[in-house]
């Protein structure tokens, strides 16, 4: 009896780790960056969600990340290098003034706009921006790593009802947690 109890319980801790192993699908190559340091991108797409390149050079990139379904929100994440940050590794590390300039963009274009923060998985502190109204069509999150401004725009669905909701924007937050930059060897 111990001897078959063994077996199942062995049986079942095999089966659990194919499980997670399973589940953990290969990411998506996007492409290289190469301004403040060559960095080979890849990221975990939503499910139904599948990413094309609309620009791409050294300094960045500009990606659509979309659906066929239109109750869902369409994606867009520009990638790009900015002098004014190539010190900065992260936006953890930058002072509230500096904070203050990103936020002024937005302010500046008239919109009515909060602005909150939260943090990938990873603890990278996210600045996101979006509509002051009741059903939110638009929220716009940004974040610097090692130079490279990242700025991540959903759009509620065209045929969405209510605007964006809590999942959705988390959504964003989770592909940003597994957006990986991993450097390249010179």
């Amino acid at each position: 009896m111990k001897k078959l109890f063994a077996l199942l319980l062995s049986l079942a801790l095999l089966l659990g780790c194919c499980t997670a192993l399973a589940e953990n699908a290969p990411k998506t190559e996007i492409g290289t960056i190469n301004m403040n340091g060559a960095f080979k991108l890849q990221c975990s797409l939503p499910e139904n969600y599948e990413i094309k390149i609309a620009s791409k050079d050294d300094e960045g990139m500009i990606a659509v990340i979309s659906t066929e379904d239109e109750t869902k929100p369409m994606m867009f994440m520009v990638i790009e290098f900015d002098e004014t940050y190539y010190d900065v590794k992260r936006l953890n590390d930058m002072s509230e003034d500096q904070l203050q300039e990103i936020i002024d963009t937005f302010i500046s274009e008239g919109d009515d706009v909060n602005v909150t923060y939260r943090e990938t998985s990873h603890g990278t502190k996210l600045m996101i921006a979006q509509e002051a109204v009741e059903s939110v069509d638009f929220v716009s999150i940004i974040t610097i790593y090692e130079g490279y401004m990242i700025e991540f725009d959903m759009l509620a669905g065209a045929a969405a009802e209510g605007g964006l909701t809590e999942e959705q924007i988390q959504m964003c937050i989770d592909f940003l947690s597994d957006l990986d930059f991993i450097p390249e060897e010179a």
